[in-house]
């Protein structure tokens, strides 16, 4: 089992060594019940692994049957590849397990990852497994948040209202003008992040996931592969490496 605790909902998910069998996803107030339910599914599950952005997660290791061995993706578990990062033990456990996921599905490729949730993330993986770091920049709700909060007189909009076909870059009122910048500005970033790598890299995979991948996946000029639950396999990668 893989549980992923991010900073807006909880995921779950059930594998079957490789095979993912389900994924639920929770509230943080229905995560107690709706985990408890996973294990009356799946009584046979052995073994988890608990992943966590926002808070500890000690409270949540109360909640699993007794006899199941779980594994924290903490600075001290070992990865599945090798990181140029300054400080290991800073690398986020979310885009651990992006990194994780893309060298068991792409191995020996050079990988770009990008995360579209609450912030976006980019992280670089070569062909020999190296890890050469990546980008951090907000997410599309939390520019539309920030420009309310920042501001005087700018409505509050949330991402959930604007989930249609945008044609036109020019808004013609406030709403659209904030919704537009924000939505083709991120495309453009994305965009540009990628041809970057593309020079150094001309044989790069893009992969994209994350809440927002779906509405940006059919925007983006460069070709890309999403993945819905690319970050509960590379949990999953994670889980069997350190067995």
């Amino acid at each position: 089992m893989t549980i992923d605790i991010g900073n807006t909902r909880f995921k779950s998910a059930v594998f079957d060594g490789k095979n993912l069998t389900e994924v639920r996803a929770f509230d943080k107030s229905a995560f107690e019940e709706g985990l408890r339910g996973v294990f009356n599914r799946h009584p046979n599950i052995q073994k988890a692994i608990i992943s966590s952005v926002a808070e500890s997660f000690k409270d949540l290791v109360g909640i699993l049957p007794q006899n199941v061995q779980v594994f924290h993706l903490d600075a001290n578990l070992p990865l599945n590849f090798r990181s140029r990062y300054d400080d290991l033990s800073k690398l986020g456990a979310d885009r651990k397990a992006l990194i994780a996921a893309a060298v068991v599905n792409y191995p020996s490729q050079n990988v770009l990852v990008i995360d579209l949730g609450s912030c976006v993330t980019y992280d670089l993986l070569d062909r020999s497994g190296t890890h050469h770091g990546g980008g951090i920049s907000p997410g599309w709700q939390m520019r539309l948040n920030a420009m309310h909060t920042f501001t005087g007189r700018l409505p509050k909009l949330s991402t959930l209202e604007n989930l249609v076909e945008k044609e036109e870059i020019t808004g013609t009122s406030t709403h659209e003008a904030m919704s537009n910048s924000t939505f083709f500005g991120l495309i453009a970033e994305i965009d540009h992040r990628i041809e970057y790598y593309k020079s150094e890299f001309p044989d790069l995979t893009v992969i994209l996931t994350g809440g927002d991948a779906p509405v940006f996946s059919v925007r983006l000029k460069n070709r890309i592969f999403a993945h819905s639950n690319f970050l509960l396999e590379g949990l999953n990668a994670l889980l069997e490496h350190n067995l």
